[in-house]
């Protein structure tokens, strides 16, 4: 078994210099998140999960399929306020969990690292997509949504 490491070393090349550096390119950009990278991925993201939540769960009264029997069903057992803060909820909350599987560990320190930067802003993005669109739009509510 001595022998055959000892062969094994005495035989054994050191890599091309440019295989090296190509190695901790690679390493390098694994390591480093690209800001376009993480937001084009979170805005298609929370998109696709937005359209999912807006099938059973009213934003800002605008929905696709405009069957609120569930929105009514929390807003009259507790109230405006905590339905809002549960769709908000579910939109962020089920888009973190969506998007947790699709970035990469860089790009989820990243957004670890900037606090609230992201989420906030997609929140804002998404509120003020609703509001592009024609969606009734209230302070109070917007500030239970993001909440």
């Amino acid at each position: 078994m001595k022998d055959d490491f000892k062969d094994f070393v005495s035989n054994s090349t050191l890599p091309k210099e440019h295989i090296d550096q190509s190695i901790l390119d690679m390493v390098s950009n694994d390591l480093r998140a690209d800001p376009k990278a993480i937001w084009t991925k979170l805005i298609l993201i929370h998109s696709f999960i937005g359209l999912i939540t807006m099938l059973f769960c009213p934003q800002f009264h605008f929905s696709l399929t405009n069957q609120h029997q569930l929105f009514h069903y929390f807003h009259q057992n507790f109230g405006e306020q905590i339905c809002m803060i549960f769709c908000g909820g579910i939109f962020i909350g089920s888009g973190a969990l969506f998007a947790s599987q699709f970035l990469s560990q860089a790009e989820i320190s990243k957004i670890r690292q900037s606090r609230f930067l992201y989420y906030t802003t997609l929140s804002i993005l998404a509120v003020g997509s609703f509001a592009v669109l024609g969606a009734e739009i209230y302070l109070s509510l917007v500030l239970f949504w993001i909440l």
